[in-house]
């Protein structure tokens, strides 16, 4: 009997080296288990990066085109002051003028009226219209107000590529804003690409508020936006997002 029970609890040694196999991976599949309930909760980091890529690259292509239709505009201009010194050097001496014939001419100057543009509404042609604009900063505007969703304040020209102070003092009198026809931000709704698009949101802003969004619910209000992202932002965006 002793020998029946011996030989039943007896394993040979293929049958040992199952069993130590068996209880290795079931130690792995425990403590897997425990880290993963242990871990935090961690948003897939891959997640979005398509969509960020994309509008990385496109503000990247933006950036190019705008400096080199400014580096084209600037040489044209080189280009035709020097063609205009060219003509007049080509030009004959103006023989002195007969006193006893010149008549007095009144000089009439016609001042064109310029009307007042709402700056969220204006087409490049309205813009055109304005002094100080030409076709480059006419398209500038409204480029960058479309990455806005709309100006709020005149002062936000000064963001556009290549406009100062001086061109901003010329056109403010002429110019006014409608800042209840702005486009918002669903910063609890928008996929990445969305947000990520505007101006003063930055990318590890948009992974910020993904994040949060998945792992903790929605952004309630300004103050609780700013803790997400964890940096100080424009000011200015408060007015840009809705809750």
């Amino acid at each position: 009997m002793f020998d029946n029970i011996k030989n039943a609890t007896t394993f040979s040694k293929g049958e040992r080296t199952a069993i130590i196999i068996l209880a290795a991976v079931i130690l792995l599949i425990i403590a897997a288990n425990f880290f993963m309930i242990n871990q935090k909760p961690n948003v897939n980091k891959n997640l979005h990066n398509l969509d960020s890529i994309l509008v990385l690259h496109e503000r990247a292509i933006d950036e190019m085109k705008a400096k080199k239709l400014a580096e084209q505009m600037e040489r044209e201009t080189r280009e035709n002051k020097m063609k205009e010194e060219r003509e007049k050097k080509k030009q004959p001496r103006p023989s002195k003028p007969d006193f006893k014939k010149v008549e007095k001419k009144e000089t009439v100057v016609v001042k064109k009226e310029i009307t007042i543009i709402n700056l969220n509404e204006a087409d490049t042609l309205e813009l055109l219209e304005l002094p100080e604009i030409g076709a480059f900063f006419a398209r500038n505007i409204v480029d960058y107000r479309e990455k806005l969703g709309g100006y709020i304040d005149k002062e936000q020209l000064l963001e556009v590529y290549g406009f100062d102070s001086v061109r901003l003092e010329i056109i403010a009198p002429f110019i006014n804003i409608d800042s209840l026809t702005i486009r918002k931000i669903r910063i609890n709704y928008d996929d990445f690409k969305t947000i990520l698009r505007h101006p003063y949101i930055e990318y590890e802003d948009v992974k910020n508020i993904m994040n949060h969004r998945e792992s903790r619910g929605f952004i309630k209000d300004w103050d609780d936006f700013q803790k997400v992202v964890e940096r100080k932002v424009e000011e200015r965006l408060k007015r840009y997002l809705e809750y």
